[in-house]
């Protein structure tokens, strides 16, 4: 209760003298009198502002500020103190404080309400990962349908186009449908050149991906994030949801999949404002959305390339072989996330897993064996066949073929190249078996692999002219006695 209200409750409502009310309330006669008689409360008198003493340098730290509004209080602190201000850091962070507050006022925001299927918000935050035993920085792409709040995220090793095209096409799996329209950030990934106004103009890459589905995209303002606030805070969630603390995996894969699991999970644990969960919300939105396209756009980027003599191509600093008739030829390189398949016009030459690490060369054996059966002298010193970890055995038919062929490797490397018809496995049992024989010869391992695999001669009737020839048939042999004698003889 103010003065001026407590001195007319005590006179006109408790009926006391005014005398009485001055003397209780410590008053002047005049003063009581003085209120009495207003029938309305005094205004309430301001002193005037007082003049501090870093008023004196108010322009100095104004221009700072506008050259730099991210400059902190405690460097302005020392550049004052080397101009001799007798200065406290309290003081100068107080002022700094109230002077930002006058320069950059804080901006109000609108309340949005989507609309079920209307839009999706992505974006790419960073997180860090135990990966193979390695620290990583991880590049995760975030996207959320922000009408029911459901998060998607999927974690790379590199911030490239096609980790974002490959993060969207599995969120709108995530989702069960594909939304009107995605929200994204200006990113050079996506836009190649920011015109007037909200117009972009977009790669061709991610143009041609968007138009597959179809969706529209809107880019944020430049500079301006927090139009896409949604996944703002999704990227935040699945940092404290999924990489705290920090995961420590054997690869790429089973971070994904730890990823999923886990927003998996929270989607019956969350809740929104409206007491549904975050699954129950989805499921309804689900009905907004447009049906995923019968065939769903690659998420990769289309490299022009040109193998050397080697039968390498060289994409973003990596080589990866070719089979050697493609050497000096004219390629395109499809660069996905987790691989690259190269082509000669619409025919797949080649395919192999994505290396991050610049410099490194991605080599597959069976492309070089080929060319190692003509040039066997360089076996020895082939970098594929060096890093190629083979079973012991294979390296024991190489020995053994040291003393009894008179070109060893390329013998060797012929067997080798029966891996190009049947697996491993079944190469390695009958090369085991043909060591144990007695008989470490190129035909005896062919003969081994192809009984194991159940492959023989087609056996077919020859042409016959005559016909009274053709008309003469012939039983199938029994075998199995031959067989019996083949086991006594062992």
């Amino acid at each position: 209760m103010t003065q001026w209200a407590e001195i007319r409750h005590m006179h006109l409502v408790d009926g006391v003298a005014k005398k009485v009310v001055a003397k209780r309330l410590g008053l002047n006669v005049k003063t009581v009198r003085r209120a009495l008689s207003r029938s309305s409360a005094p205004a309430i008198r301001s002193s005037p502002p007082r003049v501090r003493v870093l008023d004196a340098w108010r322009r100095e730290i104004q221009g700072w500020l506008e050259d730099d509004p991210r400059i902190s209080a405690k460097r302005i602190w020392i550049l004052l103190k080397e101009r001799g201000a007798p200065l406290t850091d309290r003081g100068v962070r107080k002022y700094v404080s109230a002077l930002r507050g006058e320069l950059f006022p804080r901006e109000v925001f609108v309340h949005r309400t989507h609309a079920p299927g209307a839009s999706a918000e992505a974006d790419f935050g960073e997180c860090f990962a135990e990966v193979a035993g390695k620290l990583c920085r991880a590049k995760v792409v975030v996207s959320v349908l922000p009408c029911s709040n459901v998060y998607f995220a999927k974690a790379y090793p590199l911030e490239r186009l096609e980790c974002l095209l490959d993060g969207l096409t599995e969120s709108f799996r995530w989702f069960g449908g594909v939304p009107r329209r995605v929200v994204l950030d200006n990113t050079s990934l996506v836009v190649k050149k920011v015109l007037r106004g909200a117009e972009r103009e977009e790669t061709r890459a991610f143009h041609a991906w968007r138009g597959a589905f179809p969706l529209h995209a809107d880019f944020c303002a430049p500079g301006k994030g927090w139009e896409k606030g949604s996944v703002e805070r999704g990227v935040q969630y699945v940092r404290g949801l999924c990489f705290r603390p920090m995961p420590r995996v054997g690869s790429w894969g089973e971070l994904n999949a730890l990823i999923r699991s886990e927003l998996e999970r929270d989607l019956d644990r969350r809740k929104l404002p409206d007491g549904r969960t975050v699954r129950q919300a989805l499921i309804a939105e689900c009905e907004h959305l447009q049906p995923l396209p019968a065939h769903l756009p690659e998420a990769c980027r289309v490299v022009a390339c040109v193998a050397d003599k080697f039968a390498m191509v060289h994409v973003d600093r990596c080589g990866y072989s070719v089979p050697p008739g493609e050497a000096r030829r004219a390629l395109l390189a499809k660069v996905f996330w987790d691989r690259v398949e190269i082509f000669r016009g619409v025919d797949r030459v080649a395919m192999q897993k994505r290396s991050y690490r610049e410099g490194s060369q991605e080599i597959d054996p069976l492309h070089v064996l080929a060319l190692l059966e003509h040039k066997h002298r360089a076996v020895s010193e082939s970098t594929a066949i060096q890093n190629w970890k083979l079973p012991s055995v294979l390296n024991e038919l190489r020995a053994e073929l040291r003393r009894r062929v008179k070109k060893p490797d390329q013998e060797w490397v012929r067997v080798l190249r029966l891996l190009e018809e049947h697996s491993m496995e079944e190469l390695e049992a009958a090369v085991t078996e043909s060591i144990e024989r007695g008989s470490p010869k190129l035909e005896t391992i062919r003969m081994l692999v192809r009984q194991k695999k159940g492959v023989g001669l087609e056996l077919r009737p020859a042409d016959v002219a005559r016909e009274d020839l053709a008309s003469i048939t012939v039983a199938t042999p029994e075998l199995a006695p031959y067989d019996e004698l083949v086991e006594v003889a062992r």
